[in-house]
């Protein structure tokens, strides 16, 4: 027998879909803690401070006084809720409420007859950039000022380069919180292996000397396997109301009954923390085996549900495919013929 027809490709499947599962509830707990955290609104605010911060309004004015005014703007406050920041904000939400603070709101010179578009969008310019310029010294004043001097005196495309500005400091707030996420992926992933004694090496063992759980873990991977891709994806899909995303799960998100009962037969403690089935202490080789095998399930859960998925598809498909197309439609041998003169 070869190896895709072996019992050790099969405990590699089973090992593997009990990563995806570990993985799809290790998701879950994440997308929990970061709505029970607002960890989405606190990486947003320090987006903005990191814009608008260190600016003041007037002369030997407080370095936060644009923040401020952002932060108490009417279009602002209406967002928060419980006076907690919003987790999204537009970008045409923030391009006009730097507009209002820059120009203070000033309206337009009523004139009669009234005045054609083209001069309408000088003056709209010309207000805006004599509030910037109007700015004490400071990061704000600078970068808008750079941002508007190719917009050949149009208010549109100033407003656009401005949202710009705003946009490529949102990328860098998905950098940051990609990157926290990591990190309580990681947390998350200790904790649900030491409570579920998600033990590597002791789930191949069980794998490995009980048959008929193989089977039926196989049976089931080869279900998962045809269900969507787990992915966790949140919208923002009405911009008037960035209080309430839309959370899409899918079915791949979800674990079955029987998903559920094949994990309780493959983990758990089912015996002492600290002795073995005849009462005797765990000798310290013991121990060095349990912390490697936790170890070697966090790092395994850290990689997360897409990785597993994806993993699982290729090999499911190497062991139930049967013979490669290559084999089946491979054409009679070639005859040797001499190369041409």
């Amino acid at each position: 027998m070869g190896l895709f027809n072996s019992s050790i490709l099969e405990v590699v499947i089973g090992v593997i879909f009990v990563y995806l599962l570990l993985s799809i509830l290790c998701t879950s707990a994440n997308e929990w803690a970061a709505t029970l955290t607002r960890r989405r609104a606190k990486m947003l605010r320090q987006g903005i401070e990191q814009l608008l911060a260190d600016q003041p309004l007037k002369d030997k004015g407080k370095l936060t006084e644009f923040l401020d005014a952002f932060e108490k703007h009417p279009l602002i406050a209406s967002l928060k809720h419980d006076n907690y920041h919003p987790p999204y904000l537009a970008p045409r939400t923030f391009v006009a409420v730097v507009t209002d603070i820059l120009t203070a709101g000033a309206p337009l010179p009523v004139s009669s007859p009234p005045l054609p578009n083209d001069s309408v969008q000088a003056l709209r310019f010309q207000q805006f950039e004599d509030g910037v310029r109007g700015l004490p010294d400071g990061p704000v004043k600078t970068s808008i000022l750079a941002l508007i001097q190719r917009s050949n005196r149009n208010i549109d495309a100033a407003h656009s380069a401005v949202e710009g500005w705003f946009n490529d400091a949102m990328d860098r707030v998905n950098g940051w919180y990609k990157r926290r996420t990591q990190i309580w992926t990681v947390i998350i992933a200790f904790c649900l292996t030491l409570v579920a004694n998600a033990n590597t090496i002791t789930i191949v063992r069980k794998l490995d000397s009980d048959p008929m759980l193989r089977t039926a873990v196989i049976e089931e991977a080869k279900v998962r396997a045809q269900k969507p891709r787990p992915t966790i994806s949140v919208e923002y899909r009405d911009e008037d109301d960035p209080t309430n995303p839309t959370i899409t799960h899918n079915e791949g998100n979800e674990l079955s009954t029987n998903e559920m009962d094949l994990l309780g037969q493959m983990l758990g403690w089912h015996e002492n923390v600290f002795t073995d089935k005849n009462g005797t202490s765990l000798s310290r080789q013991i121990w060095y085996e349990r912390l490697i095998g936790w170890l070697l399930t966090i790092l395994a859960i850290s990689l997360g549900a897409p990785f597993w998925f994806d993993i699982l598809n290729k090999i499911t498909n190497i062991r139930f495919a049967g013979k490669s197309p290559i084999e089946t439609s491979k054409g009679p041998e070639k005859q040797d013929t001499k190369p041409l003169a």
